[in-house]
C-alpha cells in the first residue's frame, strides 16, 4: 500500500478509553469524534490517552443532523479550547465542514493544524462542478494546503464510479479524500487510492458512519485482492 494512502481510525469515548498502543499499530491517524465524548473526558482524560498512543490526531465535531450516530452532548468552543491548544501542531488535523457557516473551532485558519475541509451527504451524491464550487469558496489557510473530503451516498454503482472518477480528476489540483457511504461504498474505502483519494476512514469499534469497516477487514481485503493469482505475492500497485 502506498505510504500516501493513510488509514484514519474514527473513535468515540468508549473506543478511546480501551485503546492500547498495540491496537493502533496499523493506523496512521486517530480521528477524535468530539461529539462522541463527554465534556469531562475531553477536559480531564483525553490529552493523556492521546499522547500515550503517539499518533497524529484529527479533531472532528459533528452536529446531530450531520451524523449517523448519536452524540453525547452539544459542545461549544470553550469545551474544546484546551484540548486544541494541547495538540496545536502541523502534524495534527482539524475537520472543518464545507457546507456550514459556523464551527466550534474558532480562528482555525491561524492555528498550526492541517485543515481537512469536509462535505457529507447521507442522502445523495455530488457532481464535480459542485465540489469545485465548495473548494473555491473554502477559506484559505496559511500553514499547509488544505485537504478536501467529500463523503456521499450513491444510489447505484454507476453513481459510485462517476463520483470516484471526479475525485481522481479533482486530485490533479487538490489533495482529495473521496468516500462513498453505505454498502456501495466499499471500493472507495478499500481502494480509494486507486482514485487518488489520500485518506480512508476505518473503525476500531462500532462504525461511526454507514459502511465503515474495521482496520482488520481493510487489511484482509487489500491483501486478498492484491495477490497475483498463483504466485502468492502481492501484485504491483499503480
Amino acid at each position: 500500500m502506498p505510504d500516501s494512502y493513510k488509514i484514519v481510525a474514527s473513535v468515540g469515548e468508549d473506543d478511546l478509553r480501551h485503546l492500547q498502543k498495540k491496537d493502533v499499530k496499523d493506523v496512521d491517524i486517530i480521528e477524535v469524534r468530539l461529539d462522541l465524548f463527554s465534556r469531562n473526558y475531553i477536559q480531564k482524560e483525553m490529552k493523556k490517552k492521546l499522547k500515550a498512543l503517539g499518533l497524529p490526531v484529527l479533531f472532528t465535531y459533528r452536529r446531530a443532523e450531520d451524523s449517523s450516530v448519536r452524540s453525547y452532548v452539544k459542545l461549544f468552543h470553550e469545551d474544546v479550547e484546551g484540548i486544541l491548544k494541547d495538540f496545536n501542531d502541523n502534524a495534527n488535523y482539524l475537520d472543518i465542514e464545507l457546507n456550514r457557516e459556523d464551527t466550534i473551532f474558532r480562528n482555525y485558519e491561524t492555528l498550526n493544524y492541517r485543515i481537512i475541509y469536509s462535505y457529507h451527504s447521507f442522502k445523495k451524491s455530488i457532481l464535480a462542478n459542485e465540489m469545485t464550487n465548495f473548494i473555491h469558496k473554502a477559506k484559505p489557510v496559511k500553514k499547509k494546503n488544505p485537504i478536501f473530503k467529500f463523503a456521499i451516498t450513491p444510489e447505484d454503482i454507476e453513481e459510485t464510479a462517476d463520483f470516484l472518477n471526479d475525485i481522481k480528476l479533482l486530485s490533479k489540483s487538490n489533495t482529495m479524500i473521496g468516500i462513498c457511504m453505505g454498502e456501495l461504498g466499499l471500493i472507495s474505502r478499500v481502494f480509494g487510492d486507486k482514485f487518488h483519494s489520500s485518506f480512508t476512514y476505518m473503525t476500531l469499534g462500532e462504525p461511526k458512519a454507514p459502511g465503515q469497516i474495521s482496520v482488520d477487514t481493510f487489511k484482509k481485503l487489500r491483501a486478498d485482492l492484491f495477490k497475483t493469482p498463483g504466485s502468492g505475492k502481492d501484485s504491483k500497485e499503480d
